[in-house]
C-alpha cells in the first residue's frame, strides 16, 4: 500500500512538471519581455509616484531623519545645533532630490519586490513554490527588522562617534554626508539581517549542513563580527556590537529552522 501510494504521488509531480512545462514553452521570448516591461513600469510607476509624494512631505520626512541626532545632548553639538548644513547653492536641492528618492526605493520595495516575485514564480517547480512565499515574506521582515535595529541605536552611535574628537572638535555636519552616513547604516543592518536565508537556502540546496553549522559556531561568530565591521560605515566598536550580537543570535535560530525544515521534507 505504502508503494503504491508513493508510486501515486510521484506520478502526480510527474504530470504537474510537464504541465508546467508545457504552459512555460507556450510563452514565446516575445511574451515574457513584454511581460518584463509591464512589470519593470508597475515598479518604476509606484517607485516615481512615492517619490513624489516624498518630495511634498519633505519636511516630517527630513525631521524623522535628524531625529537620532536632535536626541543628542546640547553639549555634544556645534553651534548649529542638529540642524545640518550646505556650502553650495544646489546642494540643498540635490540633497531634498536624494532624501526623496531614498524614501521611494524603501516604500515602494514590497511593490517591485512583489513584481520580481510574480515574474520568476512561474519558472519554479512546485516544490520551490511551495518555499518562495515565505522566503519573499521572511526577507522584506528581515530588512524592516535591520533597518529598525539601526535607526534605533543610531542616535548613540553618533554621540559616540561625535564625542570621539573630545571638546577640541566642533561638529558642523554636512547635510549630503548625514544623509549618506544613515542611508549606508539603514542599508548595511538591512542587507546584512538577510543571512540568515542565504544560510536557510544553501542548506536547503545541500551545500552546508546543519551539522556544519554547529561545528562552525566559533568561526562564525568571528566572521559576523568581520562582516559587521566592512558593513558599517563608521567601524566603529559599539555599531559593530549592535550589529553583529543580533546577527549571531539570526545565526542560532537559522540553525534550529534550518533542522526543522530537513526533518519535514525528509518525512515528506
Amino acid at each position: 500500500m505504502a508503494e503504491a501510494h508513493n508510486l501515486r504521488r510521484r506520478r502526480l509531480r510527474f504530470l504537474r512538471r510537464r504541465r508546467q512545462r508545457k504552459v512555460d514553452a507556450a510563452m514565446t521570448v516575445v511574451e515574457h519581455l513584454s511581460e518584463l516591461r509591464t512589470r519593470l513600469i508597475v515598479s518604476l510607476g509606484a517607485f516615481a509616484a512615492i517619490s513624489v509624494a516624498a518630495f511634498f512631505f519633505y519636511e516630517p520626512l527630513l525631521e524623522l531623519l535628524t531625529r537620532p541626532l536632535c536626541s543628542l545632548p546640547r553639549a555634544r553639538l556645534g553651534p548649529q545645533g542638529c540642524r545640518l548644513v550646505f556650502t553650495q547653492p544646489l546642494e540643498a536641492f540635490f540633497f531634498r532630490l536624494k532624501m526623496t528618492a531614498l524614501a521611494g526605493v524603501a516604500v515602494s520595495s514590497p511593490v517591485w519586490l512583489y513584481e520580481v516575485y510574480a515574474f520568476v514564480l512561474p519558472a519554479l517547480t512546485p516544490k520551490e513554490k511551495r518555499y518562495a512565499s515565505p522566503f519573499l515574506a521572511c526577507s522584506i521582515a528581515l530588512f524592516a527588522a535591520g533597518t529598525a535595529v539601526a535607526y534605533l541605536t543610531l542616535s548613540r552611535g553618533l554621540g559616540f562617534l561625535i564625542g570621539l574628537g573630545g571638546e577640541g572638535l566642533v561638529p558642523l555636519l554636512a547635510a549630503e554626508a548625514y544623509l549618506n552616513f544613515v542611508g549606508l547604516m539603514l542599508l548595511g543592518f538591512g542587507v546584512t539581517f538577510e543571512l540568515p536565508l542565504l544560510l536557510i537556502f544553501l542548506g536547503l540546496a545541500g551545500a552546508v549542513s546543519v551539522d556544519s553549522l554547529r561545528r562552525q559556531r566559533k568561526a562564525a561568530f568571528v566572521g559576523i563580527f568581520v562582516i559587521a565591521a566592512v558593513v558599517t560605515p563608521s567601524q566603529d566598536p559599539y555599531t559593530m556590537s549592535v550589529l553583529a550580537l543580533p546577527l549571531y543570535g539570526l545565526y542560532e535560530v537559522t540553525i534550529v529552522v534550518l533542522a526543522r525544515l530537513l526533518r519535514r521534507r525528509t518525512a515528506s
